[in-house]
């Protein structure tokens, strides 16, 4: 596919810390979308009392990453109309989440890592909510 290029970061320092949570990650995972930016789709297993299945997750890399955070869409499965903590939806059924809040909980110096691990944050708590009906995020 040629050489990705992010802004001030490479894909393969972002591969090298996503690795960390999806150890069988490639750089061939990773592709550019219509609208220029990079990405990669990964997928989360949830387990434990709030499992809830396979999440999977196409994280977008802005123009202006790092010093904008990545973006989450849940492409799998289709979340309720109903949930909690949601961007928009696009053409296709894919949910944007709003795994943090931009201006206070994220930094120029995280990596795809710390969006990884705040995206699976995310995953937990609507697992938790789907079966117990409590989301436990305040709005921002």
């Amino acid at each position: 596919m040629g050489d990705l290029k992010l802004r001030t970061r490479t894909v393969d320092q972002e591969l090298h810390e996503l690795q960390g949570v999806f150890p069988s990650l490639t750089k061939e995972d990773f592709f550019y979308l219509e609208n220029g930016n990079i990405c990669v789709r990964v997928k989360y297993e949830t387990t434990g009392p709030y499992a809830c299945g396979r999440f999977h997750v196409l994280i977008e890399f802005p123009h202006t990453y790092p010093t904008a955070p990545p973006r989450a869409w849940i492409t799998e499965p289709r979340l309720s109309y109903k949930t909690h903590h949601v961007h928009r939806t696009d053409k296709y059924g894919h949910t944007e989440i709003c795994y943090l809040r931009p201006q206070k909980d994220w930094h120029y110096s995280y990596t795809a890592y710390d969006a990884a691990i705040m995206i699976q944050t995310w995953i937990w708590a609507y697992c938790r909510w789907r079966k117990t009906g409590s989301w436990d995020w305040r709005e921002a």
